[in-house]
């Protein structure tokens, strides 16, 4: 399954209801408690509204958010921070043309905790591959280049887990450390994930090293390829034995 790319927005309107994913049941959505979005100016900020080339933009604001499951038996409570940010907008005019030139303040998010999942984890998952991706949803909110870095680190904690070895013999008969792309190998031998885990390897490189090569479609499309391989690796077993029962099944039983 893929991303709902709509519901995981950086910059969200003042009055949105939110409706993120629980991160402790399956079912609930994170709604913005009763008063329980706070919008705050730095003093640094307020007393800048009395100089003589103040402007709007030269505002700064912060903001925290809390959020609770609308399932009531889990009632989880997350919590949202972050600060103002002015964007344009489209408007329609009274002769129904649309332009460009409104300005609107949003809420930008800079970290949430506990964090949402960005997609759900398996309880077929080993521990440490859960981990690694409860790390990565939360670098999602803070800078893309570490969420796919986290991606990557947990490719290597899948291989780990699938006892895919660290190291091998070389011509001459040593031990060397096998790289990423080695072991990625040596697990699919050309066969199921292959091209899957080497594009997590690839655009993990590329968040390690910082800068603007990744952004957040890139993000989003590791995310998908991610899923869909580990679901994949841990979820196929369950599917094959459920398959296999109905197959076994006889009249009357």
């Amino acid at each position: 399954m893929t991303i709902n790319r709509d519901t995981w927005h950086l910059l969200v309107p003042k009055n949105t209801t939110f409706g993120l994913p629980c991160p402790t049941c399956a079912n609930g959505k994170l709604r913005v408690a009763p008063g329980g979005l706070s919008l705050f100016e730095p003093r640094h900020s307020a007393d800048y509204h009395d100089n003589e080339s103040w402007e709007p933009d030269n505002v700064s604001e912060r903001w925290s958010a809390r959020l609770v499951c609308d399932e009531i038996p889990c009632g989880e409570i997350v919590h949202l921070i972050g600060d103002m940010e002015v964007v344009e907008v489209e408007v329609d005019d009274d002769d129904g043309q649309i332009y460009r030139g409104a300005r609107q303040e949003v809420l930008r998010i800079r970290s949430a905790f506990p964090a949402p999942p960005l997609f759900r984890i398996s309880k077929n998952f080993p521990p440490r591959v859960r981990r690694e991706l409860e790390l990565a949803f939360r670098l999602y909110w803070m800078d893309a280049s570490a969420c796919v870095a986290r991606l990557r680190t947990t490719v290597e904690a899948m291989l780990d887990h699938q006892k895919v070895p660290k190291e091998k013999l070389d011509k001459n008969g040593k031990m060397r450390r096998m790289d990423l792309v080695q072991r990625i190998k040596a697990f699919t031998a050309g066969a199921a994930h292959s091209d899957q885990l080497d594009g997590l390897r690839n655009i993990g490189n590329l968040g390690t090293h910082g800068g603007d090569d990744v952004d957040y479609g890139d993000l989003l499309d590791a995310l998908d390829v991610l899923e869909f391989a580990l679901s994949g690796i841990y979820d196929s077993k369950s599917i094959n034995a459920k398959a296999a029962k109905l197959k076994a099944k006889k009249p009357g039983t």
